[in-house]
Parts: structure tokens; sequence; C-alpha cells
């Protein structure tokens, strides 16, 4: 049985592992094989722990587990690029990672569902996120979840300085308490 809650400092190496482990999986191929070997669990988890330790306004992070065991997570709040925070009722999905071993069992729904709820209870009215234009998988998964491409992307150089052309994507929340 899988359970969400509220991510805890002491989720982030959990979290370092799963995001490794699934990085690993999902960007085969789409990414350099070297990158994807070089990544540390021990710097996620530094990653993580410095944003749980100091996680700014609005922003939740919720982690699926099973057993005790972090399988996936979710990360939201405003947007962090700065074209899209002029905005107080767009938020963002940050990040939303599941353990391979359960793709395609409904957790990934359900962890969306979470992360969506948590957007509306910050008072976001919409929402956008951005997701790595080769990477069929998700685009198929967020279109299934009523997000829908807005014609705008980004080259992200961040890790390792690959050249990671993204898609923005947006969705109506439905709800949110501003606006």
């Amino acid at each position: 049985m899988v359970e969400f809650r509220d991510a805890k400092l002491a989720d982030a190496r959990g979290i370092g592992e799963l995001l490794v482990r699934s990085w690993r999986a999902v960007y085969r191929g789409l990414m350099p094989d070297e990158v994807l070997a070089g990544l540390s669990v021990d710097d996620r988890e530094k990653f993580w722990a410095g944003v749980l330790t100091n996680r700014p306004p609005r922003t939740d992070m919720v982690v699926a587990t099973s057993a005790g065991a972090v399988v996936g997570f979710a990360a939201t709040g405003p947007p962090l690029v700065a074209a899209d925070g002029d905005d107080p009722t767009l938020g963002d999905l940050y990040a939303l990672y599941l353990d391979p071993k359960i793709w395609r069992l409904g957790v990934g729904t359900d962890l969306h569902s979470v992360a969506l709820d948590r957007l509306r209870s910050r008072g976001f009215a919409h929402a956008g996120l951005w997701v790595l234009g080769t990477n069929e998988r998700a685009l198929g998964f967020y279109a299934s979840a009523g997000w829908t491409d807005t014609g705008r992307t980004q080259v992200d150089t961040r890790i390792e300085g690959v050249e990671l052309h993204e898609r923005r994507l947006h969705r109506d929340l439905g709800g949110g308490l501003l606006g």
C-alpha cells in the first residue's frame, strides 16, 4: 500500500536515491549516458535536504511511501522562472518522480492529484511545468491529466552543461483560492 505525506528532512536520502534511479531509467537515450552514470545520490540528498530545510513560501513537497521507503515525490510552488513569476495565481509542478518499479500502477496519477491539491491549497488557480521535450512518457502522462502545451520552450543547461530542450505545459486547477 502506498501512502502520501509531507516530506521530512529524514526523507532526503530516499528522495536522492529515488531520483537517481528514476532519472537513469526515464532519461536513458534522452541524456548522455555519462551524465546519467555520474549522478550522485549524495549530491541529490544534499540538494533536497537544503530544499526541505529552507522551504520558500507557498512551496510543498510530498512523498509517496511504501513499507517506509520513498517510492515517489512531487514538489510544487511559485514559478522559478522570472517570466512566470508575475502572476500570483500561477503555481508550478517542479518535479514528479516515481520508482520505475511502480510505473503504470496508478501511483503517479495519485501523486499528481495530491500535488495539484497542494497547489490549490496554496491559492494557485492554474499551474505550469517544464518537461523535457523528448520525454514522450511524461508528455503522454501530462496530456492525459489535462495539461496543454503552451508553445513556450527553454533550454536548460544546469545538468553538466548539457542542453535540455524543455516545453512549457499549463493546466487550470479549477478552484484556486485566489483570482
